[in-house]
């Protein structure tokens, strides 16, 4: 039964950073900024006022224009 509710959890943990948007009725993207030490994703994101849509997607161009090339993902580990 412990798995079961850890692993809802889990498969839900991310609405906390989605809800608002939607909610509100705001743009927003999430765009990859890099990756930790560990190798996990870092990400970024970017909200602006009701009907700026246009706005987001040029800020989150701009800003994958300036950063270049994403490096490759992390080797997962071996096992």
């Amino acid at each position: 039964m412990k798995k079961w509710h850890r692993t809802k959890f889990y498969t839900v943990s991310h609405i906390v950073y989605t809800v608002p948007w939607n909610i509100s009725e705001q743009p927003a993207i999430s765009i990859n900024c890099g990756f930790s030490s560990t190798g996990m994703p870092i990400g970024h994101q970017i909200i602006a006022p009701r009907f700026a849509d246009l706005t987001v997607l040029k800020m989150a161009t701009t800003y994958e224009v300036l950063r270049g090339s994403m490096p490759r993902w992390p080797q997962a580990p071996s096992t």
